[in-house]
């Protein structure tokens, strides 16, 4: 895969998924020894890992789009991009106040899909599996597991998302039930044979066992707050500089704080309008995230297609992904020194991937 060809990028995966596999195990331990967690506490590692990194992953969708929108539609390429953007959302909007229910079962049914692309991007897709079944098996983790094992938990605040009583989605819940013996098979396999393929299965077990063993919000917080959205967020920035992390999280930085900020003023406006801090805090926290999720679900998409391309394309060209601006043309410049410093970090980062032409270019900057 594509995340897995920048220098920084393994390690840093590899860091994140300890960290947050400890992090689990030390919530499971607690609970193990008699610890409960009250609803203060799920609900605050829930609304930190959406503050701080859930919704935040999601603010980088403008400038995943730009370099193939920008030059197809000039300067004004943001103006379709952000009707298209909020115009998704808006209907997605729409239908929960039109058909809650529905909506509810198309946005799990969305999110197995969107977790499992992004967990099979970490070499847990192994080769003699086929990619829909790696897809579905680690997507119904966050999705299956909690509603499963903890349905009484898990139905007040579906019901309350999907605008039904609470009594008939808890049976509906229980009923999920039957289909983790399925699952439970065909996690099994996957992990067995991408252990035997070098990948570590560590993380998605851990995470497994938290889903089974944690309350359901406190499991899905720590799941979304430190597994899927770190994860996202260090793949976009190995995206956008592959050979110098620091430059990388300078950039994302500048992205993260002031989303975290609004998303952060967003939850205490909506508090401010309740006056039950839990159900009327996590319904319309839960449909907004809905709202945004399919078209990220698009643009994350996008992004992958464009990282496996990237790769497919062969040698990096300097006359093909060094074109001049058009100030620069006018100066005579055929390279600024911006790009410069750009080209010669994507030429420390792919090597073995540049031409003879390249070589000769990047060589004066090493």
């Amino acid at each position: 895969m594509a995340a897995t060809s920048h220098r920084w990028l393994d390690r840093a995966l590899r860091c994140q998924a300890l960290a947050a596999s400890l992090a689990i195990a030390g919530f499971i331990a607690l609970a193990a020894g008699g610890l409960r967690c009250g609803l203060t506490v799920q609900m605050s590692v829930l609304l930190a890992g959406i503050v701080l990194v859930g919704f935040p992953h999601g603010a980088f969708d403008h400038l995943v789009a730009r370099p193939a929108l920008a030059p197809r539609l000039g300067r004004l390429w943001w103006v379709p991009f952000g009707l298209a953007y909020l115009g998704l959302a808006g209907l997605v909007w729409l239908a929960w106040m039109l058909a809650p229910l529905p909506t509810l079962v198309l946005f799990l049914a969305g999110s197995v899909l969107h977790f499992g692309l992004g967990d099979t991007e970490d070499g847990l897709a192994p080769g003699p599996v086929p990619r829909w079944a790696a897809v579905l098996t680690y997507g119904a983790l966050p999705i299956l597991l909690p509603v499963a094992f903890h349905p009484l938990q898990a139905a007040p605040v579906l019901a309350a998302i999907g605008g039904i009583a609470v009594q008939p989605m808890a049976a509906a819940l229980s009923l999920s039930m039957w289909i983790v013996p399925l699952w439970g098979a065909a996690f099994v396999w996957v992990c067995v044979t991408a252990w035997r393929q070098g990948a570590s299965i560590i993380p998605p077990a851990v995470a497994a066992a938290g889903f089974v063993l944690l309350p359901p919000l406190l499991a899905f917080g720590l799941y979304f707050g430190l597994v899927h959205s770190p994860r996202h967020l260090l793949r976009l920035c190995a995206w956008h500089d592959p050979a110098d992390p620091r430059r990388a999280a300078q950039w994302a930085a500048c992205v993260v704080v002031p989303a975290s900020l609004v998303c952060a003023l967003g939850i205490i406006g909506i508090a401010l309008t309740t006056q039950d801090l839990s159900i009327g805090i996590l319904v319309p926290t839960f449909r907004i995230i809905a709202a945004l999720t399919l078209p990220h679900m698009i643009v994350t998409s996008w992004l992958g297609a464009a990282r496996v391309q990237a790769l497919e394309a062969g040698p990096l060209h300097a006359t093909n992904i060094a074109r001049p601006t058009k100030g620069e043309r006018k100066k005579g410049l055929l390279f600024g020194k911006k790009k410069q410093k750009t080209f010669a970090r994507l030429a420390a980062a792919f090597p073995d991937r540049l031409s003879p032409d390249s070589q000769k270019f990047f060589g004066s900057f090493f």
